[in-house]
């Protein structure tokens, strides 16, 4: 099949995946008894709104520093040495493709591009190791976020203690990927398959990358990690919290670290354009259970991923200035 016809096709699926829950989302919020546009201004006020959203950006951007040292940290496990001042840098820029390419991965494929041209061909695989478990561990700890909070507040009630078997399931299969990632019986085991099985090229480079993934077993990187990832993914879940104030709902926070995780992990997956439609369908379905209504649900996502568009901004200029000086000093040669 023709790549443009392939690329074609799967974008058209993607906006298919968008469009439709979109959809759902905009007639369960239309068939509220009276709905108008009104109902979504009367949501924000100048005394309620400014100031939650403001510490939604302040915990957000916080946390992009956090993030950053932790890819720092895996990278230096993988041989790559770079101040973290520049990864940081790569690491905004790589937010603001994110905002911009379907599935939230076209930013992580940008900061390996970066890092390749930082190290040479050979720090490929080192920054897409670094970069994929960098995301994973993300995923895993938000989750993690979601069982804890849902064993102490929600064990209880029948009807919330249900929403526990999802994040159970997707805690499970992080564990079982690690576990076969790092342990050296089971990774061994699956190299051996794959030579079995797979071409010679591909399964050379699958085992290469196992051994990559190697390098990062070490209990005080895990231990630095875990504590970096806890404050990173908290303060993400924040973020949202401080969005449904400014737009008047009052709801405890457990709420969000048990709902946003799963929220998470599906805007996550690169099913859509850029994770709108099945998050917000999601997030509406979720938060009716604690009570929000339609139209606030749909806007504190809506609201979180302003928030992130705004701080990506940043590596939209940082971008732009690093283009033009390399324009400059092609030019000069």
């Amino acid at each position: 099949m023709n790549s443009q016809l392939k690329s074609a096709l799967v974008f058209c699926l993607k906006l298919v995946v968008t469009l439709v829950p979109a959809y759902f989302v905009y007639r369960n919020i239309s068939n509220a008894d009276d709905w108008n546009l009104g109902d979504l201004m009367g949501l924000f006020s100048i005394d309620r709104s400014v100031v939650p959203l403001v510490i939604a950006v302040a915990c957000l951007g916080l946390s992009n520093f956090t993030a950053c040292l932790q890819w720092k940290l895996l990278l230096e496990r993988q041989d790559i040495h770079l101040s973290y001042g520049k990864l940081l840098k790569l690491y905004y820029v790589g937010l603001f493709f994110n905002n911009f390419m379907p599935g939230n991965v076209g930013g992580d494929a940008k900061k390996i591009y970066d890092i390749r041209m930082q190290g040479g061909q050979d720090s490929v695989g080192a920054g897409l190791t670094a970069t994929a478990f960098d995301r994973l561990f993300g995923l895993f700890f938000i989750t993690l976020f979601a069982l804890a909070v849902g064993l102490l507040f929600f064990m209880h009630d029948p009807e919330q203690r249900a929403f526990m078997w999802p994040s159970l399931w997707i805690f499970l299969g992080f564990c079982g990927l690690f576990a076969s990632l790092f342990s050296r019986r089971l990774g061994n085991f699956a190299c051996g398959l794959m030579d079995r099985f797979l071409p010679g090229k591909i399964s050379e480079r699958l085992t290469h990358m196992f051994k990559r993934f190697q390098q990062f077993r070490s209990m005080k990187l895990w231990i630095c990690i875990s504590g970096l990832s806890a404050v990173t993914q908290a303060l993400r879940i924040f973020v949202h919290y401080f969005c449904g104030i400014a737009v008047g709902v009052d709801l405890s926070m457990s709420w969000y670290f048990y709902y946003i995780p799963l929220v998470a992990i599906v805007s996550a997956l690169p099913i859509s354009i850029g994770g709108f439609g099945p998050r917000e369908l999601l997030a509406q379905s979720l938060f009716a259970r604690a009570g929000v209504a339609n139209l606030p649900s749909v806007v504190i996502q809506l609201l979180a991923y302003l928030v992130s568009l705004i701080l990506s901004l940043v590596g939209a200029f940082l971008f732009l200035l690093g283009g033009s000086r390399n324009s400059k000093s092609t030019g000069d040669r």
